[in-house]
């Protein structure tokens, strides 16, 4: 049985939830448990709540609200979506789902690592998006910054382009799943934990530099921090982005029929209310 995944469990995703699921379509709501609605104490500004709510309260009554009229919970991380055919693969650290529509729904993502020259060299050796730039480092050197699940899915995609691939967690241990874990010690891809420091290369990136003076030799730096974002899966899918927001129409649809994008992830006014009303629209 197909239906419709929304990636993003916060206002934008729940409130979708509610009117998908209220209309009859198998719903799928992925949340790994993340979100910056979890982390506030108290909103004054919530329409219907005048003492204020708890952004956990909120999250937990649109669970109850979306759960109220069929829809499933599943609190899987999303690392990967595909078009396949007239269908979408939803790929998590533990399954895969075959759904007919999409609406991304993640809230605001992007984050660059914290080594010097970082932005100095997008464009010319950095990337956020295997599936649109592994192409340009077939048999090349490239390497994956990140330390979790999301990092370790996209080291093994680049195999698919390059033998020479290996994963910096730039101060951090790998904590990945332990099937991810497995993949990546079956196909002998280094990990290195060193803290890095800066970027090197004349026209374009050459070498990834430690804080002890190593030199890591790189044409091609994959940054893939913390889980797949809004726009990391936005690009997988060929769909605009505008900094580190998705490109939308104003009916929140995108440039990939049958995908559509609400709340922070689309930029605006990154307010609760403003996010329900596009998880309603998008729905």
């Amino acid at each position: 049985m197909t239906g419709i995944a929304i990636v993003g469990g916060g206002p934008s995703g729940l409130s979708a939830a509610v009117y998908t699921a209220r209309a009859d379509r198998r719903t799928l709501v992925f949340d790994d448990g993340g979100g910056t609605t979890r982390d506030v104490d108290v909103m004054e500004n919530v329409y219907g709540f005048p003492e204020g709510v708890t952004g956990p309260e909120l999250v937990d009554l649109g669970q109850e609200h979306a759960r109220k009229y069929g829809a499933e919970i599943v609190d899987e991380e999303v690392v990967r979506i595909e078009r396949d055919g007239d269908y979408f693969v939803v790929e998590t650290t533990e399954s895969e789902y075959d759904v007919e529509g999409v609406i991304l729904a993640s809230g605001a993502d992007y984050e660059r690592p914290a080594i010097a020259d970082v932005a100095s060299y997008e464009g010319q050796g950095v990337s956020y998006c295997v599936e649109c730039d592994a192409f340009f480092y077939r048999d090349r050197r490239v390497a994956v910054v990140g330390d979790g699940n999301y990092a370790a899915t996209e080291a093994l995609m680049l195999l698919d382009y390059t033998d020479d691939v290996r994963i910096l967690t730039n101060g951090s241990e790998l904590d990945v799943d332990d099937h991810l874990a497995g993949r990546i010690d079956e196909e002998g891809i280094p990990v290195r934990t060193d803290r890095l420091d800066r970027l090197a290369g004349e026209d374009s990136l050459s070498a990834v530099y430690t804080s002890d003076g190593d030199r890591i030799a790189v044409d091609g730096l994959f940054v893939a921090l913390g889980t797949a974002g809004g726009t990391d899966l936005a690009e997988m899918l060929g769909i605009p982005v505008d900094g580190d927001s998705i490109v939308t129409d104003c009916d929140q649809s995108t440039a990939v029929d049958r995908v559509y994008a609400a709340g922070d992830v689309t930029g605006g006014h990154q307010q609760i209310t403003a996010s329900g009303g596009e998880g309603s629209r998008a729905a």
